[in-house]
């Protein structure tokens, strides 16, 4: 079974994707800032990431700087709702943007893709 490290801080949105990944047979872990989603990354053995930009503590990109130092072949989905946020991601390998204006069920699609990488 994969596992999904969710970070954002929105607690509905959170318990909606640990919902819609948990019916996909997923593990996940969720966390509400960046500090403590580096931490459950370090705790965990995560395959996918669901990323807000707009985190407290830490930010998303860095969190996103921390985690592809790391683990450069992990893949990362910046999930936004600011389209302000979004940075070039062009040279970071397995790394796709999706607006949370988006359905969800093209967020799941695009995790399944990249989770099976």
């Amino acid at each position: 079974m994969k596992t999904v490290l969710v970070i954002d801080d929105d607690e509905s949105l959170r318990l909606l994707l640990r919902d819609e990944f948990s019916d996909r047979n997923f593990n996940v872990v969720t966390a509400c800032d960046g500090e403590e989603g580096l931490v459950s990354f370090n705790e965990e053995n995560v395959d996918l990431v669901i990323l807000d930009l707009n985190l407290p503590k830490i930010n998303g990109k860095e969190v996103l700087e921390h985690l592809k130092a790391q683990s450069p072949d992990i893949p990362v989905i910046i999930y936004t709702a600011n389209p302000d946020m979004i940075f070039d991601t062009a040279d970071l390998k397995h790394v796709e943007v999706i607006l949370k204006s988006t359905d969800v069920e093209e967020l799941m699609e695009c995790s399944q893709k990249l989770a099976y990488v």
